[in-house]
């Protein structure tokens, strides 16, 4: 199959919801977006619904959403019916994403959650009307940036407003109050598009300077670049307490790991549970002390705990045999060569869609029907340099990273 038809085959649909699960090779797969922190009660009632009506798999996605693996078609509605018995809240309007540490963040500009609500309240009528992968991405400058992901329109805190970035490039800037009102105009204009339209299409075809002014965006200045800390970590919260921020391998765990977190949470006094961007779960409302002897507990239990350590820098999807698309197993093979990637970042992709990683990385092994596609500075879907076989494609990939050629 050519890299042409593999696109055509394997392009990538509508985001999997609670009430429309996606078919994986695993079953089907539900995904949440939590409107408020969960409590400890909340969070074991998740690994329990994950262990009765799934694989007992879920997962933290890098854009801080919740999944649980290996449902049925009939376990996938009782999971609906179990999220709302737990009482966690979910958006009710347009989903605009924010930092888990909004509003508790010391270091963050401004407290982002009032304009985050201001636009997924005014754009709920628009959401049958927007592509399911259309974004806001509202930033408030804290510790825990977003700039890293991808965004139709993204929103920037700075000194006395918002700049608006779309579809990755600088649009202009605009006063906190009208904020949510250039927003909504915005996603008028892509809503008026139809249901498949993406921001970086209007950009290419309306031309940045007339959005700019449709939505009443004053021109841009200079600005300073952002550094974004690791959520994995203990971090300094605008109370005084700390939150401890733990990874997931590839995004996964199991049930029971997590149920034994949620327990150890117990003990040392957690608040409430935050999922993060960055495939990371944020554990707030610690004391120094607790927050220490929890991450030496998370370490016990398998989770990343260590923001060096070099599976943070590593992104693998499912892989076989959870996925259906997924030419090559991906966790062992991204464990593997983990040890081996120096300062750089590593994706291991079943297929060409490039589900855990769109973005570029200095390698990208990439599962094809001849083999594995090692892919140099680039995405799954770029051409690869070489494809190994898949017998001792480990071996190969290791000797690449070691020799470079």
């Amino acid at each position: 199959m050519s890299a042409a038809s593999d696109i055509d085959t394997l392009r990538r649909g509508a985001c999997p919801s609670l009430p429309e699960p996606m078919p994986t090779g695993d079953g089907l797969l539900a995904r949440l977006q939590p409107a408020a922190p969960l409590t400890l009660d909340q969070l074991a009632g998740l690994a329990r619904l994950a262990s009765v009506l799934g694989n007992g798999i879920l997962e933290v996605t890098a854009r801080g959403k919740l999944q649980l693996r290996g449902l049925s078609p009939e376990t996938a509605g009782q999971l609906e019916a179990g999220v709302a018995a737990l009482g966690i809240a979910l958006p009710d309007g347009f989903p605009v994403e924010i930092s888990a540490l909004a509003g508790r963040d010391p270091s963050g500009l401004v407290d982002p959650r009032p304009l985050a609500e201001g636009v997924g309240q005014g754009a709920a009528g628009l959401v049958p009307h927007l592509a399911p992968k259309a974004s806001v991405v509202i930033d408030a400058g804290g510790r825990l940036s977003l700039a890293a992901l991808k965004a139709d329109i993204a929103a920037t805190a700075i000194p006395g407003g918002w700049r608006i970035d779309l579809a990755g490039q600088p649009a202009g800037v605009v006063e906190t109050a009208r904020a949510a009102d250039a927003i909504l105009r915005l996603l008028t204009l892509l809503a008026e598009a139809g249901p498949t339209a993406r921001m970086a299409g209007l950009v290419a075809g309306k031309g940045l300077a007339t959005l700019a002014e449709t939505a009443g965006l004053s021109p841009l200045t200079t600005e300073a670049a952002r550094v974004s800390v690791d959520p994995v970590g203990i971090h300094e919260l605008i109370d005084g307490t700390h939150a401890l921020g733990i990874g997931l391998a590839f995004g996964q765990m199991r049930a029971e790991a997590l149920s034994a977190l949620v327990a150890a949470a117990r003990a040392a006094g957690v608040a409430d549970v935050e999922p993060a961007a960055g495939r990371a779960l944020l554990l707030t409302g610690l004391a120094p002390e607790a927050a220490r002897a929890l991450q030496s507990e998370a370490t016990r239990l398998g989770f990343l705990t260590d923001p060096a350590d070099p599976l943070r820098r590593v992104s693998a999807c499912a892989g076989q045999p959870a996925c259906a698309s997924a030419r090559i197993e991906t966790h062992a093979l991204a464990r593997a060569l983990a040890p081996l990637i120096g300062e750089g970042e590593l994706h291991v992709s079943g297929c060409i869609k490039g589900c855990a990683h769109p973005a570029r990385t200095r390698l990208t092994v990439v599962g094809l029907d001849a083999g594995a596609g090692l892919v140099v500075e680039g995405t799954p879907r770029d051409v690869p340099r070489r494809v190994l076989p898949l017998a001792g494609l480990r071996a190969g990939v290791a000797h690449w990273l070691e020799k470079g050629d």
